[in-house]
């Protein structure tokens, strides 16, 4: 039963990974509707582009620069993206460190590398704030006529990896658009995505969830249902305290389309790439004196 209530913004995200192995940093860059993009359209101009991509607009960066007003003009474009990054690296260690504890660095390091990759993988969809919603829904919003839809068991992070398939890639696309749903200008002021549960302002902030539709660039369907799932959870947990809202049509919440007649999608594909490209010098605090927001494995950096 589609309960989603009628819309009052879309943001569009396209992502894009770090080089290197599996524990590769996975990048999500967030782009509102509302966003000033007049930048991306004089670019397509300028490159001659019917879609443009980051690597054209790298490999033009050097005459772009030159002309001062223009750039200038494409930095205040890029810096309004939220971009939300998934590093499985630390998330890794910290497990290698527990299972060496647990059963001694000689028998931790004989596991096969394909089971830490797996347990990694689980704790990724665990940290997100659709892993246990009901529980979570229960705590933030306790009125009488919240009947959850799902149940728990529906929402553990083991089912959740059942239901979108693959491995550590796919658990990290799942996780940073999982992350990415919780990117509210009405929580501002939290530190971790998972915080609105904890907020008195949890209505307010899930009232924003709802009314945001979120487009991401064609990659992982798999992801959809569960995404829009738990929308549907929230909006029956939320409808209650706002009585006055009716249901919403069947179009779902959370979609992927594609990049190519998209300006907010193809300038989220530069502000992704020039991120991904300032994380292989520096460190993920780094990307705070470009973008209006950053999030890094749900954590608030800015």
């Amino acid at each position: 039963m589609a309960l989603i209530i009628p819309t009052s913004t879309t943001t569009f995200g396209d992502a894009t990974s770090t080089e290197g192995g599996s524990l590769r940093k996975y990048v999500l860059a967030q782009v509102r509707s509302d966003a000033d993009l007049e930048c991306v359209r004089e670019l397509r101009g300028r490159l001659v582009k019917d879609e443009l991509k980051y690597l054209d607009f790298k490999a033009a960066r050097p005459r772009l620069r030159e002309e001062r007003a223009l750039w200038s003009r494409i930095e205040r474009g890029v810096a309004q993206a939220s971009i939300i990054i998934i590093d499985p690296a630390p998330v890794e260690e910290e497990i290698r460190q527990f299972l060496q504890s647990e059963i001694g660095r000689q028998s931790a390091g004989r596991l096969d590398d394909r089971v830490i990759t797996d347990l990694c993988s689980t704790a990724l969809v665990a940290n997100t704030p659709i892993a246990y919603l009901p529980e979570n829904l229960a705590r933030a919003v306790p009125w009488e006529a919240y009947e959850p839809i799902g149940s728990l068991d529906s929402y553990t992070p083991q089912q959740i990896r059942m239901r979108i398939g693959g491995g550590l890639q796919q658990a990290k696309v799942f996780a940073v658009r999982a992350h990415a749903v919780f990117d509210l200008t009405s929580g501002d002021r939290l530190m971790a995505t998972d915080a609105v549960f904890r907020s008195p302002l949890a209505p307010v902030m899930l009232a924003e969830l709802l009314s945001t539709v979120r487009a991401y660039d064609e990659e992982s369907p798999a992801t959809l249902d569960v995404l829009n799932d738990a929308a549907n959870q929230i909006a029956l947990a939320i409808e209650g305290g706002f009585p006055d809202w009716g249901a919403g049509g069947p179009t779902p919440l959370i979609r992927e389309v594609s990049s190519r007649a998209i300006d907010e999608l193809q300038a989220a594909d530069i502000a992704a790439g020039w991120a991904r490209d300032a994380l292989e010098v520096g460190d993920v605090r780094s990307l705070g004196a470009q973008f209006e927001r950053v999030w890094a494995n749900g954590i608030r950096i800015k």
